[in-house]
């Protein structure tokens, strides 16, 4: 006979919802904010991109932007935009 710790009724079921628990209470929420906020990004970068598109060349141009790097721009932008949102996350 070994010396193995006697099995507790429904353990690994207590286990089970309070990792259910620990999920929803701390991961989820976390998860939930960090998609709001890409989706907040991604309508900054959508934004930017439509108001760049319906600019005329020489407004683009006094910008220093030509119109095949719109795209290029936008999602540098996007990243500007991530870091932004983190900087006010952690000063927040």
């Amino acid at each position: 006979m070994t010396n193995t710790p006697r099995h507790i009724p429904y353990e690994e079921e207590a286990q089970l919802m309070a990792d259910v628990v620990n999920f929803f209470v701390k991961k989820l929420p976390h998860a939930l904010e960090m998609t709001a906020q890409r989706f907040g990004e991604a309508a900054l970068s959508n934004a930017m991109v439509e108001q760049m598109e319906a600019m005329s060349d020489g407004q683009l141009a006094e910008i220093g932007v030509q119109r095949d790097g719109i795209p290029k721009l936008a999602a540098s932008a996007a990243h500007i935009f991530k870091f932004a949102n983190n900087a006010a996350v952690k000063q927040g």
